[in-house]
């Protein structure tokens, strides 16, 4: 594996890279403040054969850096994104506590540091599967692309898209949902999607659901 730097990267992805400057905008303040400084210097290169950004742009993918910490040193839950980019009375963020408060995944998980690949939008083809028809699905892309993808985890989604409508003035799972590899303490998995101005929702469901707007945004991720 050869890393490139984040120049390289903005060429192949475009507006679709987001880095420490476009996380710094997200967040108004230095997204690696609160790293240290071994950490920081990896931060700014990209861990990424260039082959391997290139078919993952052709995907329509996008690039993202994941920290796990604001520059106060605030750790990145679901919980803590909520309160920083609520919405107008959403489930990520209104005046109630959401359903998830009581979840531990919404307050103790939160991203691993690194470089991650996701998908901006679920491809149709993994739409309308049961939960083990889309793991098939990504399994057979995996294949077709020559590397690994995954489900993202809950706090990754929530992340990865408040972040991207904080830095570019667009949201992402307007109309889709993401269904995230976290599970609820009653075997619910957590998605995430239905995007607007009041906020991203949360809602969790049973593996045999199925529905035309609920697919799977993949992600690889490597970290630093």
């Amino acid at each position: 594996m050869t890393a490139i730097a984040i120049t390289d990267a903005v060429r192949i992805f475009g507006a679709d890279c987001l880095g420490a400057g476009e996380l710094a905008t997200a967040f108004s303040s230095d997204p690696l403040a609160s790293l240290a400084a071994d950490e920081r210097a990896m931060a700014l290169s990209v861990p990424f054969d260039r082959d391997v950004l290139m078919r993952a742009a052709d995907e329509g993918m996008m690039l993202v850096l994941r920290v796990p910490r604001d520059s106060a040193g605030t750790v990145l839950t679901v919980a803590a994104l909520a309160e920083r980019f609520p919405g107008r009375d959403s489930s990520a963020g209104n005046a109630e506590a959401p359903w998830f408060a009581r979840e531990a995944f919404a307050v103790d998980e939160t991203c691993r540091l690194g470089w991650a690949l996701v998908d901006k939008q679920p491809p149709r083809a993994t739409t309308n599967l049961s939960y083990l028809e889309q793991e098939e699905e990504l399994v057979r892309r995996s294949d077709r692309l020559g590397f690994a993808l995954r489900r993202r985890t809950a706090v990754e989604i929530v992340y990865d898209t408040l972040v991207y409508a904080a830095a570019r003035g667009e949201r992402l799972l307007e109309s889709r949902w993401d269904w995230s590899s976290t599970m609820t303490t009653d075997g619910g998995a957590v998605t995430a999607g239905q995007f607007d101005d009041r906020g991203l929702r949360l809602l969790a469901y049973s593996k045999g659901v199925r529905f035309d707007t609920l697919g799977v945004c993949a992600t690889l991720q490597r970290e630093t």
